[in-house]
């Protein structure tokens, strides 16, 4: 049996473009995800998207559960480790980014996704997950 383990990830869509990330951990198999992580012990998924935002924006912007719209939650086995399943819960973010993103000592690259791109090797969460729930809402064009 796996190991199980809650993830969150945050999308934030402007101009019909979803921001995607590359961070350290993700860049050794050349994945662009969304801004996220794990749910620490005690945390909540909203609080750990709240934490996560913070922590990879490291700016200054942040984020408050208002601002924070669960929109599905799903089961896939981690691409990092077979042993290990993931339950991601994925939420939309409504509050825009008001100040400059900027690399960190976690976040590499960001960029925000159009759709068609074909450059960018995105996480199967975006790919089959999100991607497909975001078009069929009209939230990506």
């Amino acid at each position: 049996m796996n190991k199980i383990k809650k993830v969150v990830g945050v999308a934030f869509i402007e101009n019909g473009k979803l921001l995607i990330v590359k961070s350290v951990r993700s860049s050794k198999s050349n994945i662009w995800t969304l801004i996220g992580g794990g749910v620490e012990s005690g945390e909540t998924e909203v609080e750990a998207a709240i934490r996560e935002v913070k922590e990879e924006f490291h700016n200054g912007f942040e984020i408050y559960e208002e601002d924070l719209k669960p929109v599905f939650c799903f089961k896939e086995c981690a691409a990092s480790d077979p042993e290990l399943d993931i339950i991601m819960t994925i939420f939309l973010c409504n509050k825009k980014i008001d100040q400059a993103l900027f690399r960190n000592e976690e976040i590499l690259e960001y960029h925000f996704y159009k759709l068609g791109e074909v450059k960018y090797n995105l996480s199967s969460a975006i790919r089959d997950h999100f991607l497909p729930f975001a078009i069929s809402e009209g939230l990506l064009y």
